[in-house]
């Protein structure tokens, strides 16, 4: 079954609330033909085993298109998602052993100091907005750690990131994050370390198949993708904790809960409805559903995070669901989420200091008048402000 709709179910309320649209979508029409909100067609894939079999389908591309030819390059031109294998194997090996687990571990002691100092620098104070006041400059601080950068380039490379991610003068702030990300690279030849830099220019001089340009794209990719997604996933694991005062209370009691529960609330919910668009590059049939070559094609994770053929009762949080993590908030398959072990020991450590330095907290507006920005592949939480029990 398929169906073409004028007007786009991504736009009004979606990025507030997409859980309707999707769970609409997913039982009536599981492969949709749809208009995005800028009138664009693309079809809506929203089932879990359809989703995942198309992370894993080469015909769907994600190979985008490169720079004009004789303009400079420039950070960020082509990014890991702008290539299909066997380009994106070649080049996402280079960061792949900066991300293991016993790279990732080391960093749990300092990430855990980070979060308590950012806590403990906003003092008692009866309200606080998590987003601005703690889930960003913490997620900023941990990036800076992990990835080396000296003391005296964070305002630069902040700036950069904070102009790039408020769509404030784009150019000039991609104009710095080439320049924070070339010098970086400079200094890591002279002087290496054991940060994601010199880890990734390490390899980067043994392999010999990449290019300047795309170290420079890929290291500045790793670190705008590892700053925003995790600061809005931990305001949206804060929201949902709010919004089921049972399972915080249940958290609260048994900590040890906390990495189930960090991967169920990565299952209820992402900033990421839908993965990168991707591209038909032959006539593909989905859920009986033919989708024609040259479609542009969205593959639903937050709709396959709720699909009842894949999770039991999926509408319901429970943070000692068990069966382990099968949500798809990370991709699959060649492009799994190189950052994800990263991104839940921030989450994991942050959540654990909030509710250790607040013993209750709640909402300090009504739920309707929380603002969101973004678009339909990418929400924003603008803020969540809190009234805490310090």
């Amino acid at each position: 079954m398929t169906t073409t709709d004028t007007r786009s179910p991504l736009g009004g309320d979606f990025i507030a609330h997409p859980d309707a649209v999707l769970a609409g979508l997913r039982e009536g029409c599981p492969v949709a033909r749809v208009t995005t909100p800028a009138g664009r067609p693309v079809w809506l894939v929203t089932r879990a085993a359809d989703v995942r079999a198309g992370f894993l389908d080469p015909r769907l591309s994600l190979r985008g298109t490169p720079p004009q030819p004789g303009r400079p390059h420039r950070a960020l031109d082509m990014t890991l998602v702008n290539y299909d294998p066997p380009d994106h194997t070649r080049i996402r090996r280079l960061a792949a052993p900066a991300f293991t687990p016993g790279r990732i571990a080391p960093h749990r002691p300092r990430v855990e100091q980070l979060a308590t100092a950012r806590l403990a620098a906003l003092g008692t104070p009866e309200t606080v907005e998590l987003m601005a006041d703690f889930a960003e400059p913490f997620a900023f601080a941990v990036l800076c750690e992990v990835f080396g950068i000296p003391e005296q380039t964070v305002p630069k490379l902040h700036r950069a990131v904070s102009d790039l991610l408020g769509y404030r003068d784009t150019e000039r702030a991609l104009d710095g994050l080439d320049a924070v990300i070339r010098a970086q690279i400079a200094d890591r030849l002279a002087e290496p370390g054991e940060d994601v830099v010199s880890v990734v220019v390490r390899a980067w001089q043994a392999s010999g198949e990449v290019t300047e340009a795309e170290l420079v794209d890929l290291l500045a990719m790793l670190l705008l993708a590892g700053f925003d997604s995790t600061v809005q996933m931990l305001g949206m694991c804060v929201l949902a904790l709010l919004d089921h005062p049972g399972e915080l209370e249940r958290l609260r009691a048994d900590p040890a809960l906390m990495p189930r529960a960090v991967d169920e609330l990565l299952r209820w919910d992402t900033p990421g409805p839908f993965s990168t668009r991707r591209v038909a590059l032959a006539d593909v049939q989905i859920g009986g559903t033919v989708i024609p070559a040259g479609s542009s094609v969205l593959l639903s994770v937050a709709a396959a995070n709720h699909d009842p053929r894949s999770h039991q009762d999926p509408d319901r949080l429970d943070l000692g669901r068990p069966g382990g993590p099968r949500h798809l908030s990370f991709g699959a398959g060649p492009h799994y989420c190189i950052g994800a072990g990263l991104a839940k020991l921030e989450l994991t450590v942050a959540l654990t200091a909030l509710l250790a330095r607040w013993p209750a907290f709640r909402l300090a507006c009504p739920p309707t008048e929380l603002s969101w920005s973004g678009g339909h592949q990418h929400r924003r939480l603008k803020a969540l402000p809190l009234t805490v029990c310090p």
